[in-house]
Parts: structure tokens; C-alpha cells; sequence
């Protein structure tokens, strides 16, 4: 019988859930963004900053979707190599949540940009809620580097 308490079913739980949550955010946002294309609201939005002549509010929001599919993608390797069951070493999913963290800086960015300080602020919380994904997922990611 299955100890549902114990430390390893636990820490396989947490790490199935966060691999879940993150593989379901970058898929909605990712896919989404390849099946509906650059919305118009997109263009009226970031024309007008310098991001709609470098790199161009088009390569922007491809630039966005790209990074949003290869933190999908890296989740989906996770998922799919079980590292949640500590079948395999825990390495794509810390490596989702590093480009995790990279692509709420770009939004961020973008909500700063435009003003949207709300959104710039949710988008402060998603990237320290990653952080402590992070922490849970590989601690020695956020240890300090030893001293020569």
C-alpha cells in the first residue's frame, strides 16, 4: 500500500504539479499564439514604443510566442522523461522554469513599457513564484557559488 505521507510521494506530487501547471501555462499562451496569430491589439499597443521599430512589434510577439513554446517544450520533455517519479534526474523542468522566468521578464518588460503597472506587477508575482518552483525543483540552483 501506498504511503500518500511520505517525503517521496510527496515531493513526486509537488513536482507533477508544478510540471502540470507550467506545461498548461506556456501551452494555452504558446499554442494559443500559434493558432490565433498577432492579435490587433497587438500592433496598436507596442507601435507606438521602441519596440515597434527594434525589433518591430511583429518580431516582438514572435519572439514571445517563441519563448513561450520552448519553456512548453521544456516542460513537455520533463513530463514526459517522468521526472516527477525520480525515474531521471530532475533537469528539463528547472530548465522550464529558468525560461520560464525570462519569458515574465519579457512581459513584465512590456507592461512597464506601456504603463500597465497591475500587469507589471502580476507579472513581478509570477516571477517569484517561478523562483520558488525553482527552489523546490533543484535547490542547488539558488545556492550561492562557492568561493575559490
Amino acid at each position: 500500500m501506498m504511503n500518500f505521507t511520505s517525503p517521496n510521494v510527496l515531493r513526486m506530487g509537488t513536482l507533477l504539479a508544478i510540471n502540470l501547471l507550467y506545461l498548461m501555462v506556456w501551452g494555452f499562451a504558446g499554442l494559443g499564439k500559434l493558432q490565433s496569430g498577432m492579435p490587433a491589439w497587438f500592433g496598436e499597443k507596442f507601435g507606438p514604443t521602441f519596440l515597434g521599430t527594434f525589433p518591430g512589434f511583429t518580431a516582438t510577439f514572435w519572439l514571445l510566442t517563441f519563448a513561450e513554446i520552448v519553456a512548453m517544450a521544456l516542460a513537455a520533455v520533463a513530463l514526459l522523461r517522468g521526472e516527477f517519479l525520480g525515474r531521471a534526474a530532475v533537469l528539463w523542468l528547472p530548465a522550464s522554469l529558468v525560461c520560464s522566468l525570462f519569458v515574465f521578464l519579457m512581459l513584465g518588460f512590456g507592461q512597464w513599457l506601456t504603463l500597465e503597472f497591475n500587469g507589471a506587477f502580476q507579472q513581478f508575482m509570477y516571477f517569484t513564484g517561478t523562483l520558488v518552483a525553482l527552489a523546490v525543483t533543484h535547490p542547488e540552483v539558488i545556492k550561492p557559488a562557492k568561493s575559490a
